[in-house]
C-alpha cells in the first residue's frame, strides 16, 4: 500500500529556502537537493512505519547527503467510496 504525503506550507518554505541556498553554492545543488528529497518522500509513502517513532506518533527519516530530516505522522484515514 502506498501512503500519499502532504507537505505542510511551512515546511515547503523551507525546502524552497533550502533549495535556493544549495543553488547559490554550486549550480545544480539545488536540484540534487530536490531529487534526493523526493526520493526520501517515496520510501517514506511506501513504508512510513520504517522509520523511528520520536515523540508521540511523529517520524523522523533523516535524509541522506544533506543535513536535513523529515518528521512526519501517519494518519490512517479510511474512505467510503460512494
Amino acid at each position: 500500500m502506498k501512503y500519499t504525503v502532504s507537505i505542510l506550507s511551512e515546511a515547503q518554505a523551507d525546502i524552497d529556502l533550502a533549495f535556493t541556498w544549495y543553488e547559490l553554492k554550486q549550480k545544480g545543488l539545488g536540484d540534487y537537493f530536490f531529487r534526493i528529497l523526493d526520493q526520501s518522500v517515496l520510501i517514506i509513502s511506501r513504508n512510513p512505519y520504517s522509520f523511528e517513532e520520536i515523540y508521540k506518533g511523529v517520524r523522523r527519516m533523516v535524509i541522506r547527503k544533506f543535513p536535513y530530516g523529515i518528521y512526519y505522522r501517519v494518519n490512517s484515514e479510511i474512505s467510503e467510496i460512494q
